[in-house]
């Protein structure tokens, strides 16, 4: 829709330069959430993932010890 207003020039091609990249990256982002959620729930979940949840085991471990 905001293509079609940038070509009827009533919108600016700024404005369209700015929507695609968050069009592009929510998904995204909301695919490296889901992911993260499923590797860290299985037992034999994605190596990748390892360091960065441990990462996180440790902030929450200063934040709320034991």
């Amino acid at each position: 829709m905001l293509y079609v207003a940038v070509l009827a020039r009533r919108a600016s091609p700024r404005l369209l330069a700015y929507a695609v990249p968050v069009v592009i990256l929510l998904p995204l982002a909301w695919e490296v959430v889901v992911d993260f959620q499923f590797a860290t729930s299985c037992r034999e979940g994605y190596h990748f993932w390892i360091p960065v949840v441990e990462y996180i085991w440790y902030i929450q471990y200063a934040i709320f010890p034991f």
